[in-house]
């Protein structure tokens, strides 16, 4: 086995971690349907490890529960972060199946926005959960999408003495939660539940059900609700003492929403992935020494070929979708039909293109027509020339078909060539989407050759089974939401049996994108897992500048525009206190540090001296000089974690930053000062501008007095004009500098209630002419 299959099965660290946040269930027990749960997924191909895993952070979710029995306590919400297509619904049953052996009566499940996310989650409820023993037909009673026409089936199966545990999978849509909501504010069902919690999990949490007003409310100082999040808070306040617990594998949203917010978080679980999972670093070459492959199952679609339904309208079918139609029929007839490797009767194929139902159709048209046409040439006799053609097309196809197999496990040609007219002849090709002509079922085992297109209805939460090939050829033309880029990859997951005839297609610009989010993905699961609670996490997320951290409309306007780049201008006058222990640490570190680069422009004031500041130095100075309102604060904040996470880098790790005690050898500048505010004036700026065109000095401004290499740090002093007896007449504060080409996004959710001037007004109107 080759170098980079073992490390899927190594022991690559993972950023996990349990007991974030406050315990409220200590008494969790692990019971008879849980260990039968685990024991059963471990014939399935879970490991003894990954058996470990499950057990241990199953029962840390529940224990971030409200008890089965703790109708007079507050409600509360739990976040549960896996990555994509690594087992979070394996993760959620068991949790159900472990809250039956801890006493919970009913779980309800918002299984996602399509109605073919709901069939699926109620079929793996009744598959992984019912149907795996007789037993369990007593122990669990589904009731799918209930109205109340079936208040009296619910609550009959609640008051039965074997007390099974009721659950309702339900689309994630506010007339279907209105809908249950109604069943659960009936008087039957709180008589029944009297003195009982519910359980509510959420897949997919980050989508739908969080306020898509945030984004007009933060700027308008409105209090509005979009319809499923207010369906969703309706439902939560006719169950005493629920849970919600959000499980997602793009967190953003749910760590970004307002603190205020009722959804928001209290505590958090990471889920471990299992041994052999298959994720964004290997797929893209990050992984321990570049593996998997070095990247190599990763194929760029020429820049001519990408579709966009305005830019670029393809009028047939590119030559890269049909090399990637030819590969995966090749790794069919490799894995299924040749090596026949076990449990693998079929493979499918993902093909993405467009938002565009319309442009979806046109896809399986030209895919189609391809099949239809070299099924058809398949059947001629041999020697026939357009024959003879299509099988040297597959043919000079097959070096890459092959290129990560062993030497010894390639077959010839001659080998494959007699499997292609049956696989051509075993194949459908299914149109994923809304339209009443789309196909609603996936009959997997009926052919050995699936191939689905579709766009939105083939992101979250659906699982395409035995994906081995993807071609998603969308057009990125400005910032790509980061929960949007990681939900489209379906193409993770557990596939080591036949990864070597896996292979993804993608625009140059969207590979870009998904290396930018894995790496930013890994640095926010290593914060999380570092802290005890959210609030500790700081609320902060990077994210390289192509990314946005979700849908606009979820979260709030500064956390929307706030960005880690270009100048800065902060202000440290909330109080005396402030002042003064701000004026001792400047003092000590002055004193304790010389001072090697000169910014000379005649005059003192406009003389500035520098030095390069080690990181931890740099940290070490922000760290103790304070900030008190919360928007520079925050920025404080965010920039330590930057630093931290630059000078983390394995390749050009950030060294040094550079400080600037800016006019040193000067009287403090004078600046108007709003004392109730405890602010600059209106109008005000920090920065000194540049000389005018009369001025000899040729003074660029003081916000060119920075460095292009790294982050620039600058010390000002600054003499009050308008204060009051008793308050500091001089104060110290900082402008930082974050050179565009290692700027870095964040965002920052506002815990106070800050106006949309916060801190935008921190890096824009305050201190820009």
């Amino acid at each position: 086995m080759d170098e980079s299959i073992t490390i899927l099965n190594g022991k690559e660290p993972i950023n996990s971690g349990i007991r974030h946040g406050r315990v409220l269930n200590p008494d969790v027990e692990s019971g008879d349907f849980f260990n039968a749960f685990v024991e059963t997924q471990k014939t399935k191909g879970v490991t003894a490890n990954g058996a470990v895993n499950l057990r241990e952070e199953t029962i840390d979710i529940l224990m971030h529960c409200n008890p089965h029995n703790a109708v007079n306590l507050d409600e509360t919400t739990h976040l549960v972060v896996g990555y994509i297509q690594s087992g979070k619904t394996m993760s959620f049953l068991g949790l159900t199946a472990l809250a039956h052996d801890n006493g919970y009566r009913v779980v309800v499940y918002l299984t996602g926005t399509k109605l073919n996310l709901c069939k699926q989650t109620t079929g793996r409820l009744e598959k992984d959960l019912i149907k795996i023993a007789a037993r369990n037909n007593n122990a669990y009673k589904v009731h799918k999408d209930p109205t109340k026409d079936e208040i009296e089936d619910i609550v009959g199966h609640i008051n039965l003495s074997n007390k099974p545990t009721v659950l309702i999978p339900i689309l994630k849509h506010y007339e279907h939660i209105q809908r249950l909501t109604d069943v659960f504010n009936s008087n039957e069902f709180k008589n029944a539940m009297a003195n009982e919690t519910v359980l509510i999990i959420d897949d997919e949490a980050d989508q739908a059900s969080l306020n898509s007003y945030a984004h007009s409310n933060s700027k308008k100082d409105e209090d509005n609700t979009s319809a499923t999040y207010d369906a969703i808070l309706k439902m939560r306040a006719v169950l005493p003492g629920n849970t919600y617990i959000q499980y997602t594998a793009t967190p953003q949203a749910n760590i970004l929403i307002s603190m205020q917010d009722l959804l928001s978080p209290k505590s958090h679980t990471l889920l471990t992935p299992g041994e052999g999972y298959i994720g964004g670093k290997l797929y893209f070459g990050m992984g321990p020494n570049g593996d998997l492959f070095r990247g190599g199952l990763i194929k760029t679609i020429p820049e001519d070929q990408v579709f966009h339904n305005k830019r670029n309208k393809l009028k047939s079918a590119p030559a890269s979708l049909k090399d990637a139609l030819m590969l995966h029929i090749l790794a069919v007839a490799i894995v299924v039909k040749w090596m026949a490797v076990d449990d693998i009767s079929y493979l499918s194929m993902m093909v993405h293109p467009d938002v565009s139902k319309a442009n979806n159709k046109k896809f399986k048209k030209w895919i189609e027509s391809d099949l239809k046409q070299w099924r058809k040439l398949m059947s001629k006799p041999d020697g026939q020339e357009d024959k003879v053609d299509l099988l040297e097309k597959f043919k000079n196809l097959l070096p890459m078909a092959l290129e990560f197999y062993d030497v010894e496990e390639r077959p010839g040609f001659d080998d494959l060539k007699g499997f292609l007219p049956d696989i051509l002849n075993d194949k459908k090709v299914y149109l994923i989407n809304s339209d009443d002509d789309a196909d609603k079922e996936i009959e997997w085992d009926k052919y050995c050759m699936h191939i689905l297109v579709g766009a939105e209805m083939l992101n979250r939460g659906f699982t395409v089974e035995k994906l081995a090939t993807t071609y998603m050829p969308r057009y990125t033309v400005g910032p790509t939401n980061a929960d949007t880029i990681q939900q489209r990859c379906r193409f993770f997951g557990y596939k080591t049996s036949y990864i070597k005839s896996c292979r993804v297609f993608l625009p140059q610009a969207s590979i870009q994108n998904y290396v930018d989010y894995v790496e930013h993905e890994e640095e926010l699961r290593k914060k999380l897992s570092e802290c005890d609670s959210l609030e500790a996490a700081e609320h902060q997320i990077l994210l390289s500048p192509r990314l946005r951290p979700t849908r606009a409309n979820v979260l709030p306007v500064s956390v929307v525009k706030t960005k880690l780049r270009g100048n800065c201008a902060m202000q440290a006058f909330e109080s005396k206190e402030t002042i003064l222990h701000n004026n001792m640490v400047v003092s000590e570190f002055l004193a304790s540090h010389t001072f090697t680069i000169a910014y000379e422009y005649t005059t003192s004031d406009r003389t500035h001296r520098g030095l390069e500041l080690d990181i931890e130095e740099a940290i070490k100075f922000l760290n103790d000089f304070q900030f008190k309102n919360y928007p520079d604060a925050s920025r404080k904040s965010a920039t330590i974690r930057y630093l931290r996470y630059l000078a983390g880098q394995t390749e050009n790790p950030l060294t040094h930053v550079y400080f600037i005690q800016m006019a040193w050898d000067s009287e403090p500048r004078e600046r108007s000062f709003d004392f109730d505010k405890k602010r600059f004036a209106a109008n005000t700026r920090l920065f000194t501008g540049p000389s005018s065109a009369s001025d000899s000095t040729n003074y660029p401004g003081d916000d060119k007095i920075v460095e292009g290499d790294s982050i620039t740090i600058q010390l000002h002093h600054i003499k009050f004009k308008g204060i009051e007896a008793g308050f500091p007449q001089t104060a110290y504060t900082l402008a930082i500098n974050y050179p565009k080409d290692i700027a870095t996004n964040y965002c920052s959710n506002e815990q106070k209630n800050q106006e949309d001037d916060g801190i935008t007004d921190a890096s824009n109107e305050l201190y820009d002419e």
